[in-house]
């Protein structure tokens, strides 16, 4: 199955308060579902370290760094390219270029099915840039196969709203295989000290990069490394 790159519903920005915060709260509740959030609280505090502060990169409306951050009972911040204040959670959220921008700090960053947007380049860039700031990144996001495809055509699509439901298969369509994924990171992270593990779940429902960035090496990631344009994939 190509990889194909087309803009979502979500991502137009004429979009009102009202159908953003409707779209945001069913995917919450996806999340809910698919035991993401219930995934995400046990890796962070399963660290070997202790976590004080948690930074959501790609946070949307901040509804899941809200009860990641509760769970764990931690300071939190979402950063989000496009804020939608005025739908927001009761949670800090700063506007900024994650792949870009100087983030805020925090001792783990996670992501949630924010890869997919990217460009191979851009999330390179993302995860470089994310070390700059934490010194762990949990990166969550779809996986490009049939068969959770088509699970959600049949059980999740005819649940939730017209923009999630269109938007879910074109996420879908547009995420990375788990081997696209983990050579994206194998290329940002080279040279750098900082590794990184990779994990698909049973029925390719989502994967996982989980990337422990060397202090150290912080600010001295590599420069870019050439992506061909093949399938949007690396070599």
């Amino acid at each position: 199955m190509l990889r194909i790159d087309e803009m979502e519903v979500l991502d137009d920005p004429e979009l009102s308060d009202t159908e953003v915060e409707r779209a945001y709260r069913d995917m919450a509740a996806i999340h809910r579902w698919l035991g993401d959030v219930r995934f995400m609280v046990h890796a962070i505090r399963s660290d070997s370290r202790p976590v004080r502060r948690v930074l959501d990169v790609g946070c949307g409306t901040g509804l899941i760094l809200q009860r990641v951050s509760r769970a764990l009972s931690v300071d939190a911040i979402g950063a989000d390219i496009r804020p939608h204040l005025a739908a927001s959670a009761p949670v800090p959220i700063v506007e900024a270029d994650a792949c870009a921008d100087l983030l805020p700090s925090a001792d783990v960053a996670f992501s949630m099915y924010l890869g997919h947007h990217l460009d191979p380049e851009s999330l390179v860039r993302l995860i470089r840039n994310v070390g700059r700031s934490c010194r762990r990144f949990i990166l969550l996001d779809l996986v490009r196969h049939p068969l959770p495809l088509a699970l959600f055509k049949l059980f999740v699509a005819p649940l939730i709203c017209p923009i999630d439901a269109q938007d879910g298969w074109r996420s879908i369509r547009r995420s990375y295989t788990h081997k696209e994924l983990s050579d994206i990171a194998a290329v940002a992270l080279s040279g750098s000290g900082a590794t990184f593990r990779s994990s698909v779940a049973p029925f390719y429902f989502r994967q996982i990069v989980d990337i422990t960035y060397e202090p150290l090496n912080r600010e001295r990631m590599p420069g870019r490394k050439a992506i061909t344009d093949e399938n949007q994939c690396l070599l």
